[in-house]
């Protein structure tokens, strides 16, 4: 009899922490279109056009308008110069903090947090050929950004610009930082 008492209660505190849970969390998914290149390089050089795809978990911190936002996002870095192409590709982990203004249908944000990135591949690509360099180092760095939300019931629409700036060297013996300047939609679900 006790444990079942023990159970039950167990259950309905999980039950419980569940509903809190998701009444203050919410899992969207989020794409964009990258403009990459290489901060503090040598060379003056152009940007990199590139995806960024991913998940994540806005967690909203009761009575105040602030949430953390973890995300997992598949993201193409790199940078161009002639015919040439850098192309570094990342699985990337950032953890933002995301300040809402004016709650309501539309919804004004700010965020900012640091990632880390890790390489998924990386090659150099120029007329057509594509040779794969293995020199690229795992990316620390940071991401500010602004958007708005819009809020139609259960579900919200997102929209915003950020900044991605890498804080060590996108490769071994030094060729610069990744910068990238992304534009994002997502839908919250």
């Amino acid at each position: 009899m006790k444990r079942a008492y023990t159970i039950s209660i167990f259950l309905t505190v999980f039950l419980l922490a569940l509903s809190i849970q998701s009444a203050y969390a919410q899992f969207g998914i989020r794409a964009g279109i990258n403009f990459a290149t290489f901060n503090n390089a040598i060379d003056d050089l152009d940007s990199r056009t590139g995806l960024l795809i991913g998940a994540y978990y806005d967690i909203n911190i009761p009575v105040i308008p602030l949430s953390i936002q973890p995300e997992v996002t598949y993201n193409q870095k790199g940078a161009a110069e002639g015919g040439a192409e850098v192309q570094v590709d990342y699985i990337e982990v950032p953890v933002l903090a995301k300040l809402s203004f004016a709650p309501g249908p539309v919804s004004p944000h700010i965020y900012a947090g640091p990632y880390v990135g890790f390489v998924l591949d990386s090659k150099v690509s120029s007329n057509g050929v594509s040779l794969d360099v293995d020199n690229a180092e795992t990316d620390f760095g940071g991401i500010v950004g602004a958007g708005i939300d819009i809020n139609a019931g259960v579900t919200s629409i997102n929209l915003g610009a950020r900044y991605g700036f890498g804080l060590i060297d996108a490769f071994e013996g030094g060729q610069g930082k990744n910068g990238v300047f992304s534009i994002v939609g997502g839908i919250a679900l």
